[in-house]
């Protein structure tokens, strides 16, 4: 007798499309049974052009069918991570073609305890001057323009404008670990929050600080509105001044060898260890998404939620496009996966760097690793040599510089 096909109509699937967004990250997450519509996860937004060129026709046919966006999660204040809403939110509060659950975003009023009342007018010049300075003009190598928000638009504006649930999983607090470590999006699928904590959130507090007197700025009262908005335009400043530090002389290394022995030296900006990074969780299966976190926190975090033994997860999205400064030795000992993400062009940083790809092939493990990687680097090329393959059995994917959709 012929057995009959049966097909689990309870089963999650999940996909993730992958934009490309230079060196910055754009992802859409989506999961769904059989029986039901997609839910949808959309991680960061690139630069204006990702959301102009790829992203902003997705979302309308997803509005369009009636899908919503569970979560926009803009991860830290870097423009290769937020410009791209800033058109996105723009663009929907004008024309409303997706509705959205709840924005995770951090900003000033999550840091610091605002104080309503008068505001000294040089103060408030001084705010209103960071502001009219804008959001950093960026540009491709190749010329290409229109990668930059809005002068003097900011996320936050915006998410006022729009009247947008903000961090309400949070109490409207800031993200982080002690507010609240798990969120239930429906039965069996769930977000486990694994940074920033109130540590990491502090540095960057101080840093606002610190820059604001280099203003001549010293205050705590005030539109709170209008430290939103001087803060995340700072900051963006800030980062971009970080950006132009020299490459290190271990791109230049020949061996494996050697690049395995390169030191490690941890990431310690205050931005990338503001990161929202997070386990993704649906039924059985397991994401990885690291943001541009520090690795201390995050293998803290990871050994509460799984203490002993290594966490196999169905996709790594490695943190800051492949920093070595964002990926550690104790890190890869507590996680391992069969597919691991890089998302960058290259531009600015080099990334991602030789020393964090030796790391994560050469490691024994008994099933096949396969690196994916949004565009061709010349660090990625590298380790595309068939000897090597073999050797330690891996394969790199190349995403054609075309949105591309990972099925898990």
């Amino acid at each position: 007798m012929a057995k009959s096909l049966y097909i689990d109509k309870s089963k999650m699937n999940v996909s993730i499309k992958i934009y490309p967004a230079k060196n910055g990250d754009c992802f859409l997450v989506s999961f769904w049974e059989i029986t039901t519509e997609k839910k949808h996860l959309l991680i960061d937004c690139g630069y204006v052009d990702t959301f102009q060129k790829y992203l902003k026709d997705d979302l309308i046919k997803i509005g369009e069918s009636g899908g919503t966006l569970e979560k926009l999660i803009l991860t830290h204040i870097d423009a290769d991570h937020i410009q791209g809403a800033i058109r996105f939110l723009k663009d929907n509060n004008a024309e409303k073609f997706i509705a959205i659950k709840e924005v995770w975003h951090n900003t000033y009023r999550h840091l610091c305890v605002q104080k309503e009342g008068e505001i000294d007018i040089k103060q408030e010049r001084i705010l209103q001057q960071i502001i009219r300075r804008g959001n950093p003009q960026s540009e491709s190598k190749q010329g290409e323009k229109g990668i930059s928000a809005e002068q003097g638009t900011t996320v936050g504006a915006l998410l006022l404008q729009g009247k947008y649930s903000w961090n309400s999983d949070f109490n409207n607090q800031a993200v982080c670990i002690e507010q609240r470590s798990e969120i239930e999006l429906k039965p069996g699928t769930n977000i486990y929050l694994l940074s920033p904590d109130k540590q990491k959130l502090g540095k960057l507090k101080d840093l606002w600080t610190d820059e604001l007197k280099r203003y001549g700025a010293n205050f705590n009262s005030g539109n709170a509105q209008l430290y939103d908005d001087a803060f995340e335009m700072l900051l963006s400043w800030k980062i971009e001044k970080a950006k132009i530090a020299p490459k290190p002389i271990s791109a230049t290394k020949e061996t494996l060898e050697e690049l395995l022995k390169t030191p490690f030296d941890e990431d310690c900006t205050a931005t990338n260890g503001s990161s929202i990074a997070f386990i993704l969780q649906v039924q059985d299966k397991k994401i990885l998404f690291l943001a541009d976190a520090h690795p201390g926190l995050i293998v803290q975090s990871l050994n509460e939620y799984q203490n002993e033994g290594t966490i196999i997860f169905d996709l790594i999205k490695v943190s800051h496009h492949g920093s070595f400064g964002n990926i550690s030795r104790e890190l890869l000992h507590k996680i391992d996966s069969e597919k691991y993400l890089i998302s960058t062009n290259g531009q600015k940083h080099g990334h991602p760097d030789k020393e964090t790809i030796v790391h994560i092939i050469t490691r024994k493990a008994g099933f096949h690793r396969k690196l994916y990687f949004n565009y061709i680097t010349a660090n990625s090329k590298y380790f595309d040599r068939k000897d090597w393959k073999e050797k330690y059995n891996y394969s790199i994917h190349y995403l054609d510089q075309q949105p591309y959709t990972l099925t898990l």
